[in-house]
């Protein structure tokens, strides 16, 4: 890392002496339109995959902006996707740049399918799945969310939806970004971003970013630390033809915060600061990305576009995980009934853990026309690949008591104490080809017709499952005015290949699916200034398998289904004053299963709700607040224990000026401004892990901008 930044603070330099003016954004990725300040996303977002605008695409699709994440300064994925409908959070396994969302009811990861706990955490940037490495949201100019599954464009996923994260784009004039961010809880965050033309056709642009992230709460021995160089090259040898490059290096650093345990039905009321994990040393994951993207225009109506990823990532995961249950059989804990014991164990630990994927896509995109009819069409091809390694460890240390808990460190992982060892493999590979018909028929009327074929082969220290499937999807989008459109939608999906059962024969296990039926009315002021989406879904996810009866038998009959209605608007409703909000009313229910039939879905609420307001007092002053509301849900499958309804309330002041001609910010944010208890989210299979909220925290951050 030492090198990476001397690389840096030269490239720093080296910008600064070639700046002239202020920067502008380059057309890349999602941009943004500038009424007053940045605000709206472009009519069409990134995770699309294609130039239908989202006004007329038959499903909800909702975009957290720059100034949205600037305004309430996210640090998180979490505290981004807080703003939209429908998402909520499980519990995570690998720091909170690592978070495991919920979406429409369903995690993002299948926590049913067999295979580690750890990397557990997925997401997409720029368009690329990636699995298992932390966000860098310092980097992110806008978090896209598209509701329920959209396999034909992605393939394999969690049918909840999938979030994209949009890093900033490179600039034609250079410039640079800086931004350092620190609050009374702990945390402090360092962003630099310089970028420009480096020839004097500005047919060559490179950039550089560095990211240092420190977090130590006032939580019993979690810390985190997360530090990130990044490097991006765009390329344009010839009118037509685009080559855009980036390498992304992140060194993550953590001890876990495994939260506190669920008894008698409840959070317990322990001190907010407790929790157990007390490893010796901090787990450290790090990992290189590199992204090729090629765009080549055939002709006035026909584009090809190429995607490259390559992940590498090295992981020493070694937290100490608690809980109450003696796995070992030696008596230690039971259960916190008596004794007020907990046992502690190296868990799933894994000293010495890779992980590699790599993925391309290849997709071409055009339009045809046939009399008054014109087909927006996608030709897409892709192929995944994943795997993860290591060894896993299984050792048992010493219980400790809740009402005299030890704060001092764990002992390090002794070989010659380890119960029980597994060299394990992980892998997954899928391939698929998908055509996507978009078609304007005139009158405001367009037909969507999508086909979609994946063969998917994973296998977890098993013969490999392989299996085929084919996903339809069909929407139809009435728009008698142009700001007015109405839609509906049907889409099947293929999510988890869970591999094979544990019983004698690994006998092979049906993969999950799931299918989805939404119907949606979608407005924009006629000036672009105002977004709203509403939609109403029924979405059910089959084949789920249940582990009732791990590690003996896993079974795949499992069905759960999810309702709900949803609300999200995101604009300005004066020249002022500009919001972003959202409400979600669902239902979730397991259908089919022996043991969880009629439950509700763990950390899925039947109420949800969010308002972030912004107002310019002046040229110079801002002022911006809001709350964010989750309503009672249960914390686990078994619905054993409920986690509370809450309301936070934050809040942020703002001062705009100018340095030398660049543009600067002080900003003032207190989150959680009631200092409320309250829980963000718990493993949905174990009531010892139940994630607080933070306490009220007050941060400061300076941005400038040449």
């Amino acid at each position: 890392m030492r090198k990476q930044w001397m690389i840096s603070t030269a490239l720093f330099g080296f910008m600064t002496l070639v700046s002239q003016g202020h920067a502008t954004d380059l057309d890349q990725g999602t941009e943004i339109i500038v009424t007053g300040k940045k605000l709206l996303p472009a009519k069409s977002t990134s995770a699309n995959r294609s130039q239908i605008p989202n006004q007329l695409t038959p499903q909800s699709i909702q975009v957290v902006p720059q100034m949205v994440l600037e305004g309430q300064n996210v640090m998180t994925l979490s505290e981004a996707t807080k703003n939209v409908a429908g998402v909520a959070l499980d519990f995570g396994f690998n720091g909170s740049t690592q978070p495991l969302l919920v979406l429409r009811g369903f995690p993002s990861t299948s926590m049913t399918a067999f295979g580690s706990m750890l990397g557990s955490s997925n997401y997409y940037l720029d368009g690329a799945r990636l699995s298992g490495i932390p966000v860098n949201m310092a980097d992110a100019k806008a978090v896209e969310v598209i509701k329920g599954h959209n396999s034909v464009l992605f393939g394999r996923g969690e049918p909840g939806g999938l979030v994209n994260v949009v890093t900033k784009s490179l600039r034609v004039s250079p410039g640079f970004d800086f931004e350092h961010s620190v609050d009374d809880n702990g945390l402090s965050r360092t962003y630099f971003h310089t970028s420009g033309a480096v020839d004097k056709n500005q047919s060559l642009l490179l950039g550089l970013s560095a990211t240092k992230f420190d977090n130590k709460p006032d939580r019993d021995f979690v810390e985190e630390h997360l530090d990130g160089i990044g490097l991006k090259a765009q390329w344009k040898p010839s009118e037509i033809t685009t080559i855009s490059a980036s390498y992304d290096s992140l060194d993550q650093r953590y001890r876990n915060d495994y939260g506190l345990p669920a008894v008698d039905g409840k959070v317990s009321s322990l001190p907010r600061s407790l929790q157990f994990n007390n490893a010796p040393e901090l787990s450290q994951i790090e990992s290189q990305t590199t992204r090729i993207k090629i765009d080549h225009q055939i002709s006035d109506k026909w584009k090809l576009q190429a995607r490259m990823t390559s992940l590498k990532a090295d992981a020493r995961e070694v937290d100490v995980t608690p809980y109450r249950f003696d796995l070992s059989f030696g008596g230690n804990c039971d259960g916190l009934n008596t004794t007020q014991n907990i046992c502690r164990y190296y868990y799933y630990a894994r000293p010495d853990g890779k992980n590699k994927a790599t993925q391309a896509n290849f997709d071409l995109i055009g339009t045809l026309g046939q009399g008054s009819i014109t087909h927006n069409l996608l030709i897409s091809a892709d192929t995944n690949t994943g795997k993860k390694t290591g060894e896993l460890i299984f050792s048992e240390l010493v219980p400790v008591n809740l009402s005299a808990p030890n704060k001092n460190l764990a002992s390090s992982i002794d070989n010659s104490l380890v119960l029980a060892s597994l060299n394990y493999i992980d892998m997954n590979n899928w391939q698929g080809v998908s055509v996507q018909d978009h078609s304007d028929f005139g009158n405001g009327f367009n037909l969507l017709l999508a086909l979609r074929h994946d063969r998917s082969k994973a296998s977890y220290n098993a013969a490999p499952n392989t299996v085929t499937f084919t996903s339809p999807r069909i929407g139809l989008v009435y728009a008698p005015q142009r700001n007015h459109s109405f839609y509906a939608q049907y889409q099947e999906s293929l999510a988890a290949n869970n591999g094979r059962d544990l019983d004698l024969n690994q006998t092979p296990l049906k993969p999950e699916t799931a299918k989805q039926t939404e119907f949606g009315y979608k407005y924009t002021k006629p000036d672009d200034s105002l977004t709203f989406t509403t939609s109403i879904y029924e979405l059910t996810k089959l084949n789920r398998a249940d582990f009732s009866l791990y590690p003996i038998k896993i079974q795949t009959i499992g069905e759960a289904v999810s309702r709900g209605l949803e609300f999200d608007l995101l604009g300005k409703i004066t020249n002022k004053l500009s919001l972003i909000g959202s409400l979600a009313l669902s239902d979730t229910e397991v259908t089919k299963d022996p043991r969880y039939q009629g439950k509700a879905l763990a950390n899925a609420p039947d109420q949800s709700a969010s308002l972030w307001v912004s107002y310019e007092i002046s040229k110079d002053w801002r002022l911006g607040g809001g709350a964010f509301y989750q309503g009672d849900r249960f914390g686990d499958v078994d619905n054993s224990f409920v986690l509370p309804a809450y309301t936070r309330l934050d809040g942020m002041i703002a001062y705009d000026f100018e340095v030398m001609q660049s543009r600067s910010s002080l900003q003032l944010t207190i989150n959680n401004l009631t200092d409320e208890r309250f829980y963000t989210g718990a493993h949905q299979f174990v009531s010892d892990w139940v994630q607080p909220g933070a306490p009220r925290t007050i941060s400061l951050t300076l941005r400038v901008s040449y």
